[in-house]
């Protein structure tokens, strides 16, 4: 298994390396990531969407262990947050961080580098689910808790809108319902069609790595490490890198009874212990709130999932 799994890091790895030799290349790491999340990963998970069987998707067990983890972690997360008092809406980042992770940059190559094209329906899922709840749920956040303290009236419907909208307008999303709509109304996917996005796909994994790889060469450690930061990263990284996968897996195993569960329960493990996201600084930074630490608790996150990912995949052949 680690010989399988480390070509993956060295890809990153080597986006690292080119990153540091290269520090003038910033605007280039924005085409790669452009790249990848508008064009590659969506034609990626359209594909793997598309060719699905209705009954293939039908998988509830998967669904509610890894829309459980996330939920407990997301609420557990406020929790954390409120004791070292940082209070909604601010909490909502923080929340976000300890259960959204890196999906679609690096679990989908990881899953169809380990697992092969078995892989991409349930990694197609699984992306969908960990993207849509916390990214709903910070902006409804910001828009009831802002609006109150400022005076200002507050629409739920509005407020839901806007969080709809920008969920629906990720590309992700938007592949993954395209590949939806080929699915219910039973339409075959062109040849051409198909050709094309897989000739496209092929491309995702590992330009989504390499792409890791120079984001965390531009993140510095020791610029923002500190005892204030230490309260808030800690704690973030172990829910996410560690409780989140456990609840999952216990979820599954004994609620769901997914047993050996094969692909569907190694998917949910892989995606539930994903580093975090790279959105929750998008985030951030829009709502000015430690983006510094959100940032570093992203690299250290990478760091350790390094190490603890290929544990999972160890843990959950098929």
């Amino acid at each position: 298994m680690f010989m399988i799994v480390m070509p993956i890091f060295i890809v990153i790895l080597l986006g690292y390396c080119f990153g540091r030799i290269r520090p003038d290349s910033g605007q280039s790491d924005k085409l790669i990531n452009d790249y990848v999340l508008y064009l590659a990963l969506p034609a990626l998970l359209f594909l793997a969407i598309a060719r699905a069987d209705m009954n293939e998707l039908k998988q509830w067990g998967f669904i509610g262990s890894t829309l459980v983890g996330i939920v407990v972690i997301y609420v557990t997360a406020g929790f954390f947050a409120k004791c070292t008092g940082i209070g909604l809406p601010q909490s909502s980042l923080l929340s976000m961080g300890a259960c959204y992770g890196t999906t679609g940059y690096m679990g989908v190559p990881i899953l169809i580098s380990v697992y092969g094209e078995q892989a991409a329906l349930p990694a197609a899922i699984a992306t969908i689910l960990h993207n849509i709840p916390a990214i709903m749920a910070v902006i409804i956040s910001w828009d009831l808790l802002s609006n109150r303290s400022a005076g200002d009236s507050f629409s739920l419907a509005h407020s839901l809108g806007k969080a709809v909208k920008a969920t629906l307008t990720n590309p992700l999303t938007l592949s993954v319902l395209a590949g939806l709509l080929f699915v219910l109304l039973k339409i075959n996917v062109p040849i051409v069609i198909a050709s094309f996005a897989s000739f496209l796909g092929n491309a995702a994994g590992p330009t989504a790595l390499f792409a890791l790889g120079l984001g965390l060469s531009r993140l510095s450690i020791k610029e923002h490490f500190n005892r204030t930061s230490a309260k808030i990263v800690l704690p973030m990284i172990a829910l996410k890198l560690a409780l989140q996968p456990a609840i999952t897996f216990l979820v599954a195993h004994y609620i769901f009874d997914m047993g050996s569960g094969g692909i569907w329960l190694a998917t949910a493990m892989v995606m539930s212990a994903q580093p975090i996201g790279a959105g929750v600084y998008v985030f951030a930074k829009k709502y000015e709130f430690k983006h510094e630490v959100i940032s570093l608790a992203i690299v250290i996150s990478l760091l350790i999932a390094l190490v603890t990912i290929p544990l999972i995949l160890r843990w959950f052949p098929i």
